[in-house]
């Protein structure tokens, strides 16, 4: 009787495996469309923030170092805020009835390992919460006040999402993907689509903070040479 229970506490919820074993699951009380609505005002929030910050910036800002400004920002309230309620509490997020946790349940179709508390999930998550929004936040700071800190920041920012992102995509890759949803709708619109935005926009950001980091030594030792010549 206690095995026949157990066995319909592993299979009552939507997440792939099948067999993950999730007790304390309850459904959520977004649907998926509130759930896009919720997450999408909360960037557009960001977005209007950033641009008020912008507005102010010490000086003309290109559009590039904009976009660099609102994806920063953006990036930070993700990371800290969304994340980090994710390593606070992924004990017990798949029974919450809370908005966060409603989004999270939503994600989980693509990879189950937020509702299971994986301990490769929660520690990475953990870490990016912590370091990843701390540094986009300097990285903001720094583009808006034309500061030297901007680029290491920026390479330090970009390339742990980077590098966190192709750990937590091939850790489940090279398990055949069994904690994603097979529905195209879920592998392709949750796990490729939206884990693809932290591959792309990264591996640019490094390769520019990179650029500008070695134009700027150059510059440096070329003053030095200068310098000592005279």
């Amino acid at each position: 009787m206690d095995t026949a229970k157990e066995t319909l506490n592993k299979v009552l919820h939507p997440y792939y495996p099948r067999d993950a074993h999730l007790p304390h699951y309850v459904a959520s009380t977004l649907n998926i469309n509130e759930a896009f609505i919720t997450l999408g005002s909360a960037i557009t929030v960001t977005m209007i923030i950033s641009a008020v910050l912008i507005s102010q910036a010490q000086k003309k800002l290109t559009c590039k170092d904009k976009y660099i400004v609102v994806w920063m920002l953006v990036c930070a309230g993700i990371h800290m805020v969304l994340e980090g309620y994710f390593a606070f509490n992924h004990k017990n997020l798949a029974g919450m009835q809370t908005v966060m946790a409603d989004l999270w349940r939503e994600y989980s179709h693509s990879d189950s390992r937020y509702m299971t508390s994986d301990p490769f999930t929660v520690i990475m998550e953990g870490i990016t919460a912590l370091v990843d929004g701390s540094f986009a936040i300097v990285t903001a700071y720094g583009v808006l006040t034309d500061s030297p800190i901007r680029y290491p920041a920026q390479l330090i920012t970009s390339l742990m999402q980077l590098y966190g992102n192709i750990l937590y995509m091939g850790i489940n890759l090279m398990e055949g993907f069994r904690y994603t949803n097979p529905h195209p709708f879920y592998f392709y619109g949750y796990f490729v689509s939206m884990n693809a935005i932290w591959m792309v926009v990264p591996t640019y950001l490094i390769f520019d903070a990179c650029k500008n980091i070695y134009r700027g030594m150059l510059i440096a030792k070329r003053a030095a040479i200068v310098k000592k010549a005279n």
